[in-house]
């Protein structure tokens, strides 16, 4: 009696296969989780133009750095208070995140970036918000 042979995949090309695909899957997930923002298309913000006359910046959208003082949360948003270095001293920024800008969870003593446009009365308020 002849041996019939065989057409299909052997077992451990499947999961060689499989495992392959899977580890390629996980690495693309990895690189655009890793795909972080930026905000270099936005000018600095100077605290001194800030703290002087924060009113004259309506309109106006800046990048910010720093770490957060503290945070209060409302339904009508969040507002953070901000520790930032400029030029040497330390200044500090009040600013809100309404509820539709999406952002990490806000914790004390991190540092985050936030891209910010200064509203009526010139308060800022984020656009945009990354943890460093």
């Amino acid at each position: 009696m002849g041996r019939r042979a065989s057409s299909s995949l052997n077992t451990a090309a499947i999961v060689g296969i499989v495992a392959a695909v899977a580890i390629l899957l996980g690495i693309g997930a990895l690189m655009l989780k890793k795909k972080s923002i930026t905000f270099d298309d936005v000018a600095p913000l100077r605290m001194e133009e800030a703290t002087q006359n924060a009113n004259s910046l309506r309109g106006n959208e800046y990048r910010v750095e720093g770490k957060i003082e503290s945070r209060w949360v409302r339904d009508s948003g969040e507002g953070l208070s901000l520790i930032v270095e400029d030029d040497g001293r330390t200044e500090r920024l009040f600013i809100m995140i309404p509820p539709e800008v999406p952002h990490p969870n806000i914790e004390r003593e991190q540092r985050y970036a936030f891209k910010i446009k200064f509203g009526e009365g010139g308060v800022a308020v984020a656009t945009a918000v990354k943890r460093l």
